[in-house]
């Protein structure tokens, strides 16, 4: 008798599996856990090598017997002077930083997990803000900059959302796609994994990645804004006693050159005294000079000719100022105001154009400002100089900031049974660091090998300056007259291209670098540690022939 086979159980919906799942008895897990290679503790994870071929060598150094030593030698290689933060060097510093981990399963003898397990590996960098951190979150199209996580062990790749069931996929992807508002997730940078064959000598499994700190970006967000009218106290006192005296309650005060016509060539910024070559200046340069100050304020720091709100306010109340033209006698029978007179004034005494047919001409006096005005002025340039940072300063980079100190923290979706969802796993985080500013490395610094003098004329050219013609015009006429601030634009309207070797100019930098080092020393007294000059033997020049 031929037995019959039963058919075989049809498989049921996934969310009738799960459902059913949840009501089994839960089965013994394996708690995977990600640490610093060698089981050590924060101080172990961040490595730093030379830069050359470091992969290479790093791999190296895991295959030999030692690699425990080695990899000790790279820890905490430099550590702040007073409070011994590690500390990184940048990639111009010909170094890299490197973490390791190992991931294993939490069991009698430490098994290592099979790579293919890994669904997914990955770091993060946070910044360390009191005692919580921040994350650096960006989106397809801009970037948020460093932002407080609340939950330091949620998914870095799905800001405050749970970790889905992947048949619910479809449908936030949908959700997704409907919302206007960027999602921000954090920045998560890449783990390798470590060759087969060292992970299987060494019985591990590795990871390892690169710190970044060479990364200059920078966060689409406005920076920081400085609120310079709302500050007290010294800084206050700073701030005001560094703005002109036309932006604050003055006396009447009589003005320089009274009536005559402005001329560029009073050179409005240069200080009362004598000259560089010993020649006296003018008796009122002092005036001439406080009244440029004023007005490169104005164009420069202030930029309260532009159009911001902040610049409308500031020239609103220069033009309550009345500046009289013209008396007879006591009565002023012609005027303009200070707003009109700085706007046209900038440009001739700052801006060094001509002074078209005399047209401007010097008030007879500033009037006195009284204390509610001359206030008013100073509170509108501290308005002024805020607007004006928040255009110029720009958000800082990611590691600019040479005070904040970060973490690295690792992970590794571990995959699951049929069924099952992945299991996200964190490592503690590592050692806190800082990243060093670019002038502050240990060398050895880029070598640049200058010609000889007896080379010099076989130095070609290699790089082409095109000049327009008012610039070719103005090298090519009197120099002394242009270097007293009176150059000419005038003439043909030829342009020229002229060619320089670029070794050439390196060499007179550096001629003239050691001409001002050597002045600034007399006072600095810096040589001694920002030069160091070692002679080297030079290989003997090879002997002529007779023939």
């Amino acid at each position: 008798m031929t037995p019959t086979l039963l058919p075989a159980p049809t498989r049921p919906h996934p969310a009738v599996a799960r459902r059913l799942a949840r009501q089994l008895p839960p089965q013994q897990a394996h708690d995977i856990v990600i640490r610093p290679l060698g089981g050590g503790g924060a101080t172990t994870l961040i490595a730093t090598a030379p830069i050359d071929n470091f992969v290479e060598a790093l791999f190296d150094q895991l295959s030999a017997d030692d690699w425990r030593t080695t990899l000790a030698a790279m820890h905490g290689v430099r550590r702040g002077q007073s409070d011994h933060v590690l500390e990184l060097g940048l990639p111009t510093h010909r170094k890299a930083q490197i973490v390791l981990f190992e991931v294993f399963c939490r069991q009698p003898g430490s098994p290592r997990i099979d790579p293919k397990k890994l669904a997914d590996k990955g770091m993060v960098i946070r910044r360390v803000h009191g005692s919580r951190w921040d994350g650096w979150m960006k989106a397809p199209r801009s970037i948020a900059g460093w932002t407080l996580i609340p939950d330091p062990d949620a998914d870095p790749g799905v800001r405050g959302d749970q970790a889905f069931h992947a048949a619910n996929r479809a449908a936030r992807a949908l959700v997704a796609a409907r919302r206007v508002k960027p999602q921000f997730h954090e920045d998560v940078l890449p783990l390798h994994l470590v060759p087969p064959d060292i992970c299987a000598k060494l019985g591990r499994t590795i990871l390892f990645g690169v710190i970044p700190v060479g990364d200059s970006t920078r966060s689409s967000a406005p920076p920081t804004p400085i609120n310079y009218a709302g500050m007290s106290g010294q800084a206050r006192i700073d701030l005001v006693g560094h703005l002109s005296e036309f932006l604050k309650p003055r006396a009447p005060t009589s003005l320089p050159r009274p009536g005559q016509a402005l001329r560029r060539k009073w050179n409005a910024l240069e200080p009362a005294g004598k000259r560089p070559d010993g020649t006296a200046r003018p008796a009122d340069q002092g005036q001439i000079n406080a009244l440029g100050i004023f007005l490169q304020q104005l164009s420069v720091e202030l930029d309260a000719f532009g159009t911001s709100a902040e610049a409308r306010a500031m020239m609103a109340l220069l033009k309550t100022i009345p500046l009289p033209l013209t008396k007879s006698g006591n009565r002023v029978t012609s005027s303009t105001d200070a707003a009109t007179f700085a706007t046209k004034a900038v440009k001739i005494l700052i801006d060094r154009e001509p002074n078209a047919n005399d047209a401007l001409k010097m008030p007879l006096e500033w009037p006195r400002i009284d204390t509610n005005l001359g206030n008013r002025l100073t509170q509108a340039a501290l308005n002024c100089l805020s607007r004006r940072h928040a255009d110029l300063a720009g958000s800082p980079g990611k590691f600019e900031v040479v005070t904040d100190q970060f973490v690295v923290r690792g992970f590794v979706r571990v995959r699951g049974h049929e069924g099952c969802a992945e299991k996200l796993v964190w490592s503690a985080a590592s050692e806190r660091f800082r990243v060093l500013p670019w002038w502050d490395g240990d060398g050895p610094g880029v070598k640049i090998k200058l010609p000889d003098m007896s080379q010099l004329k076989r130095v070609k050219p290699n790089v082409s300056f095109e000049m327009p013609p008012a610039i070719a015009n103005m090298l090519n006429g009197d120099l002394k007259k242009l270097a007293d601030g009176d150059g000419k634009t005038s003439g043909p309207s030829l342009g020229f291209i002229c060619s320089f070797s670029i070794p050439i100019i390196t060499l007179c930098a550096f001629i003239v670098l050691n001409i001002f080092l050597g002045l600034f020393d007399l006072f600095l007294r810096w040589m001694m540690f920002i030069k160091i000059c070692l002679p080297i033997p030079m290989p003997a020049p090879p002997e002529e022939s007779d023939t």
